[in-house]
Parts: structure tokens; sequence; C-alpha cells
């Protein structure tokens, strides 16, 4: 079984704690003013973490797979 792909969100701003919380058992960590949230997802939990974002009505800057991480190409 191959390992999940990691991800890179980037959110504007730096978050306070209460919302960290949500993000809990990530990666969390501040660069140039805004928050970076680092994580391995497969499509649907990506699309879970971006719906849960959307939620705290929090704004997205970027969504970024790192490389490196699991390209999910097979082999043809």
């Amino acid at each position: 079984m191959r390992a999940q792909p990691t991800y890179e969100i980037r959110i504007a701003d730096q978050l306070d704690e209460a919302t960290l919380t949500s993000f809990a058992g990530l990666d969390v960590t501040v660069r140039a003013g805004a928050t970076v949230i680092t994580g391995q997802f497969d499509q649907a939990a990506l699309h879970g973490m971006l719906e849960m974002i959307r939620s705290l009505g929090l704004d997205l800057e970027e969504v970024r797979r790192v490389r490196g991480s699991d390209s999910g190409e097979r082999s043809r």
C-alpha cells in the first residue's frame, strides 16, 4: 500500500488557538503571516479538509502537493 500524498494548505493570517484545535494531529506552522497546515491526505480527506476550512470562514490562499510525496501515478 502506498503512502498518501503530502499536501501543504496555506491559510491567510495566523489562526487563533481555538481555531487551531480543528487541525489537531497535523503539522501547523506560521510562515510569512500565513498559517501552513501540512499533512497526508487521500482525495476524500483533502476535500473534507477544504470543506472544513470553508465552513470555518478561513481565507484559503493555496493548496499544493509537496514535492517528493507519492504522486499517485501508476505503472503502465
